[in-house]
């Protein structure tokens, strides 16, 4: 029986590339502009985000040294490398059109239903304390979810898939994973993370990930996530 329904962050409860192309398109219009699509822009960034995150979350780098590292490196492989003030413009542009950011209808939904029949919510994300926090405060998720069951990697000193992240967050809830449905968008991450806990996992493929697990219990929209997890839980 499902007691607890977890939801990842970025790209499950909001569209994060919304963010990154409306950053990406006025450094393009008033900062340097190199004619590359934001899709090729943000498949490289998205990769250099990764490495750059890795290195943060050892305790290689700070935050905001990571967070310009990714920018630099990206337009460095591009073949259009910025100066460290431009890199600083985009990530202020980018501060500013996050605090824009919204809930998908379908995860707003899914988020209704669940705290109108009484199951318990938590979040589960990667990332540093200040920056997710502040994504929860302008999702309005922090008045829905209390701080208690808001779990940030940098605040538990390890990552998703690692399996310590999950036995902590079992740990915190009181429950044992076959008691826990967690929905995310990252294979590796989320999927099978949770895997290794016997938690139920919803895979919300946002990216059309081709995905070779015949047990994958997948979706490509917020609504199909929604009324999946809704019959499930009647």
């Amino acid at each position: 029986m499902i007691k607890a329904v977890g939801l990842d962050l970025d790209d499950t409860l909001y569209d994060r590339n919304q963010v990154y192309e409306k950053t990406y398109q006025i450094m393009e219009q008033k900062v340097l502009a190199t004619g590359i699509s934001f899709q090729d822009f943000n498949d490289l960034f998205q990769q250099e985000s990764q490495i750059e995150f890795q290195k943060f979350t050892q305790g290689i780098k700070g935050e905001v040294e990571f967070k310009i590292d990714r920018i630099l490196s990206t337009y460095q492989r591009l073949g259009y490398p910025l100066k460290h003030e431009q890199a600083l413009r985009f990530n202020e542009l980018y501060l500013h059109h996050k605090k824009q950011i919204e809930l998908r209808p379908g995860m707003s939904k899914l988020i209704d239903y669940l705290c109108s029949i009484g199951i318990e919510l938590f979040v589960l994300t990667n990332g540093a304390k200040e920056t997710q926090s502040s994504k929860l405060h302008y999702l309005g998720i922090d008045k829905l979810v209390p701080p208690k069951n808001s779990f940030i990697s940098d605040e538990m000193g390890v990552a998703k898939p690692v399996k310590k992240i999950f036995d902590l967050v079992e740990d915190s809830l009181g429950l044992a994973g076959n008691e826990i449905l967690y929905i995310g968008d990252h294979y590796e991450n989320d999927i099978l993370g949770c895997q290794q806990n016997d938690w139920t996992a919803v895979y919300y493929n946002v990216n059309n990930v081709t995905v070779e697990d015949e047990n994958l219990v997948q979706f490509s929209t917020d609504q199909q996530v929604y009324e999946y997890v809704k019959n499930l839980l009647v």
